[in-house]
């Protein structure tokens, strides 16, 4: 791999870590910032949903645009947007000031995680593929995972307004950076096509479902309301469905998933990244109030997983380009499984050497995973930008679907125990959230197991995989 290569990903990769860091960055100042902006925490937490959401809502119209004009233009202008919104992030001095700016930021954000790929996967050669977008991967990854760290030493150092002004900086060299680096090509001349319906439908079907997962989880998901924005949520899916098969330029080309492989590779994706988010929901609570270990103690004991991930990521890329995606995404999730069975079955009276073996099995199996060039590889050139967007697209679905059903499952399995209704953590009954907690990895194990089941048909199916 040349220095050319190697600074083109990692250019990508540092935009990448922003993006993904500033996800799970905020949840840490959230308490801070509603006691600053005197607002109650409910409305606080509409900042982190607003940037879900329009990174969700725009994820496909950016990737269209990309393939029709070109990924490197609409990725710089991304960075451009998402540094200037963190800066009005920055010096916001009010709720709807700040909410309209963390939404511009989500849609700088959305504008580089629907390109990020497709600059690497056309500034790659293919032997080197999974390699480059392992490293990709592992800075991403880092973003999800350090964002808590990250966020507790910028608030023991000053106030909640860094968690975004540091952005800027970081943002600014990254663009420099990329100007220099990024290929240089020519914009497509060519008229720009956009199916406005279909991405309207599309967008409002992604606001619908969002909307109905954040209030749910307020208000209860037996609430009519919430049962009636699902049920409005599969109404326009119908509608995007039919839309999209009736016009001659989609915002989304649906023959995508009519590849058994490209179909199969983003069901995996978003059943892995499901439960990976399991781990943030339940893993926090057990370490700090069932092992009854401090917030820093707890912090040193989960830093095993981004560590370990690190190695083990940048392996499995070397080991992509080797044996190929969905063979190593195959064997990963068997590891995976292995890894939900541990948590499954841990016991608070086990040495916490057991809970290490757990976190390094994990962190294997996640590294190991290739989700990013098993999807990539599926679409052909032309639809890389829209392969992105909807690999994007489903990570964070997955996310929102993981933190749902961890509580939902946890707080079932609980309430069995209990035989009473539990929403929160039993003090005074551990046991009850230890049978609650391996009730949902079981759960976990279940959802793994199924990836392992559709890899291995696909593998068995199509003799062609690598």
């Amino acid at each position: 791999m040349n220095h050319k290569t190697l600074f083109t990903i990692l250019a990508v990769a540092i935009v990448s870590f922003l993006g993904t860091v500033d996800m799970s960055i905020v949840n840490t100042a959230l308490p801070q910032i509603s006691k600053d902006l005197a607002i109650p925490m409910n409305q606080a937490e509409w900042i982190s949903s607003a940037y879900l959401i329009l990174i969700c809502m725009s994820l496909i119209l950016f990737g269209k645009l990309a393939d029709q004009t070109s990924k490197v233009a609409i990725f710089q202008a991304g960075t451009f947007i998402f540094t200037v919104s963190s800066l009005l992030c920055g010096i916001s001095t009010s709720l709807p000031i700040l909410l309209v700016s963390r939404g511009l930021q989500g849609i700088g954000a959305s504008m580089t995680m629907a390109t990020n790929l497709g600059i690497i996967t056309e500034s790659v050669a293919f032997s080197l593929r999974g390699r480059a977008l392992g490293i990709n991967t592992t800075i991403g990854q880092l973003g999800y995972i350090a964002g808590p760290a990250v966020a507790g030493f910028i608030l023991s150092v000053t106030n909640w307004n860094w968690i975004f002004l540091f952005n800027v900086p970081i943002g600014i060299a990254a663009f420099l950076f990329g100007h220099f680096v990024y290929p240089k090509k020519k914009w497509q001349k060519q008229k720009i096509k956009i199916d406005w319906w279909g991405f309207v439908t599309l967008a409002a079907a992604i606001l619908g479902f969002f909307l109905s997962i954040f209030i749910g989880q307020e208000v209860g998901f037996q609430n009519p309301f919430i049962i009636g924005g699902f049920f409005v949520t599969l109404i326009l899916v119908i509608a995007f469905i039919m839309i999209e098969n009736r016009v001659t330029e989609p915002i989304l080309d649906l023959k995508l998933f009519k590849n058994t492989g490209f179909t199969i590779s983003i069901i995996s994706l978003m059943f892995m990244y499901i439960i990976i988010y399991f781990n943030n929901v339940l893993l926090p609570f057990y370490i700090q109030n069932t092992l009854k270990f401090s917030p820093s103690q707890m912090g040193l004991i989960m830093s095993v997983l981004p560590v370990t991930n690190v190695f083990t990521a940048y392996l499995g890329g070397v080991l992509c380009d080797k044996y190929g995606a969905v063979h190593m995404s195959y064997r990963a999730s068997i590891i995976f499984v292995v890894a939900e069975v541990i948590f499954a079955i841990i016991q608070p009276s086990w040495s916490i050497a057991i809970l290490f073996v757990g976190f390094v099995v994990f962190a294997t199996a996640n590294g190991l995973f290739q989700n990013n060039p098993m999807v990539m590889g599926h679409a052909s050139k032309e639809q890389q930008g829209v392969a992105g967007s909807i690999l994007a697209l489903s990570r964070n679905i997955g996310f929102a679907v993981g933190l749902s059903l961890a509580t939902s499952v946890l707080y079932t399995g609980m309430s069995i125990k209990a035989n009473r209704t539990i929403t929160t953590y039993p003090f005074g009954h551990d046991d009850w959230f230890v049978f609650g907690m391996h009730f949902t990895y079981w759960i976990a194990a279940l959802i793994m197991a199924s990836v392992t089941a559709m890899l291995w048909w696909l593998l068995r199916n199509n003799p062609n995989e690598k």
